[in-house]
């Protein structure tokens, strides 16, 4: 790095640390001036680790900048409005809310075509809508062919009479023969065996067929009059049994993996809010609404009685999940920042920690935690954002004292404050190799040369899996950065070594704690991305 290029680091840090000392209402007063409960809190901190901040930059009333922490006296505590909780295994119970439609039970739809041609002479179901039963008679059809066919069976079954008693196997056969084929055709055409049977008995055909309803249920479509020409592709009626409906409702696809065949489900009616119904999901859709995000769940409900349920109604659907007992925490004590997800733990006396942990399921009020945290821990539920912006504040002025030249500024305030915590280069951050495993792949993350200098750098992280394989075919990224403010995160795409690292150059402009986030995508795995801090010292 030239001269030209470190005063301008040293410049933007000097701006970048006054600016942080006025926003927080440390601006320069003659000491005179200052509050007696300011003075009293700067005396009281002597002799605890990391407070003896020199000049102007002493912390705020009640504060400490603890080593790995944060200190807030019991005064402060209750004066910002603390609340401490405590992560516990408690039942969590999920419950997805959505709106659903009340449909047909596609399997109880019955649609009445004739199987031949004709002319239709009555209807005895003349209206949409109308309840029929099974055996109720539908319309007559008066058709050509179908007196024909009659004639023929009667013609059978007079030749059958006749050579019954033929002393002639084949004749005999013959004649059963040519009257089951008979029989089949009429059969074949809806024709009832008591249709037949009557047939027989009269002697004579029937001009016209009576065509009834195969199940009970709901006349929904009608296009029979009566005198028209009719032909076997025309649908005449459609009848559909209403005693079980199906609800259709979609659901986000977060949701999707709390959602399983046989899960019991409430549902009740806007008209009718105080009567619920129960059903169960029957099919989960295998595909999503590209626009909406949602997969379609499908419900199947009893609807006998009075049948409130009617096709066409929107309904209210409410799914109830058991989790189970989960770690949780309260929703309040987690700050996401939209990378990395932390809590403040108390460590006693007054001191909280930072802790990053991993999320999983959000339920009314609480916040599971997968791993970060254990049973027992007592975690900041409110006022959290008050400790994040004085931790954030405080690494911030460690960064800016890591730089090269720092220690050589001397600045009205700034005095003795190369001795605060995390103020050394690199001191927050592990100078060797790092590992972390994830989803079953460890990552092993290194720089060369190890500790990273100051300048051109190699990132390399080897993946491996539950064997302990070398996986070749992920496709990596890293981005990197300063926590600082006014840093942007610089990309780098990596490429595979022969040596079976995932590899990329970075640049380390300036001496401090960097922050490089590794992005991996192994085909038929989610994506993992986790964060290693690097301490880059030395000189170019």
């Amino acid at each position: 790095m030239n001269k030209n290029s470190k005063k301008s680091w040293q410049a933007a840090a000097v701006m970048a640390i006054v600016a942080l000392a006025a926003a927080c209402g440390r601006g320069e007063q003659p000491k005179a001036e200052r509050p007696q409960a300011a003075q009293g809190s700067a005396e009281s901190n002597k002799g605890m680790a990391g407070t003896e901040i020199a000049g102007d930059m002493k912390g705020m009333p009640g504060m400490a900048m603890a080593g790995g922490g944060i200190a807030v006296d019991p005064a402060k505590q209750q004066l910002i409005g603390m609340r401490i909780a405590e992560a516990t295994y408690q039942p969590l119970d999920k419950t997805i809310r959505t709106v659903g439609r009340v449909e047909y039970d596609e399997r109880k739809l019955k649609q009445i075509s004739a199987k031949t041609e004709g002319w239709i002479e009555r209807l005895y179901v003349d209206f949409t809508g109308q309840l029929v039963r099974r055996g109720d008679p539908l319309f007559t059809v008066y058709s050509p062919e179908l007196v024909s066919t009659q004639e023929e069976y009667l013609l059978a079954l007079q030749a059958k009479k006749q050579t019954s008693s033929s002393p002639f196997h084949h004749v005999a056969a013959a004649g059963n023969s040519l009257l089951e084929a008979t029989r089949r055709r009429l059969l074949l055409w809806d024709i009832t065996p008591e249709q037949i049977a009557e047939l027989e008995r009269n002697g004579r055909p029937t001009k016209t067929l009576t065509l009834a309803s195969p199940i009970d249920g709901f006349v929904i479509e009608k296009t029979a009059l009566e005198g028209m020409r009719v032909e076997p592709s025309m649908v005449l009626y459609k009848i559909a049994d209403l005693s079980t409906v199906w609800v259709y409702a979609d659901i986000y696809e977060y949701e999707l993996p709390l959602v399983r065949v046989g899960q019991q489900a409430t549902v009740r009616l806007s008209y009718d809010p105080g009567r619920t119904f129960q059903g169960r999901v029957v099919y989960v859709y295998p595909y999503l609404d590209s626009k909406t995000r949602t997969a379609k769940i499908r419900f199947e409900l009893p609807n006998t009685g009075d049948r409130r349920l009617k096709p066409g109604m929107f309904a209210d659907v409410e799914l109830k999940v058991q989790l189970g007992r989960r770690l949780a925490v309260p929703r309040e004590a987690v700050l996401d920042s939209g990378t990395r997800q932390i809590v403040f733990v108390e460590k006693g006396d007054g001191h909280f920690e930072p802790k990053e942990v991993t999320l999983g399921m959000r339920v009314d009020g609480q916040q599971e935690i997968l791993s970060g945290l254990k049973p027992g821990a007592r975690v900041v539920a409110s006022a959290n954002f008050f400790l994040d912006s004085e931790s954030k504040l405080r690494e911030s002025m460690g960064l800016m004292a890591a730089m090269p030249g720092m220690e050589r500024m001397r600045m009205p305030g700034m005095e003795g404050m190369e001795g605060m915590p995390g103020m050394e280069k690199g001191a927050k951050a592990p100078a060797g190799p790092q590992e972390k495993t994830v989803a079953g792949i460890t990552l092993a993350f290194s720089t060369v040369p190890t500790p990273a200098k100051v300048g051109d750098n190699l990132l390399r992280v080897r993946l491996t899996d539950s064997k302990g394989e070398t996986i070749r075919n992920a496709k990596v990224s890293f981005s990197f950065t300063m926590p600082m403010p006014g840093m942007t995160d610089v990309g780098a795409q990596a490429a595979f070594s022969k040596e079976g690292f995932y590899e990329a150059k970075a640049n380390l402009g300036m001496g401090g704690t960097w922050h490089v986030t590794v992005k991996v995508v192994v085909p038929g795995k989610p994506e993992i991305k986790q964060r290693f801090a690097v301490a880059a010292g030395g000189e170019q």
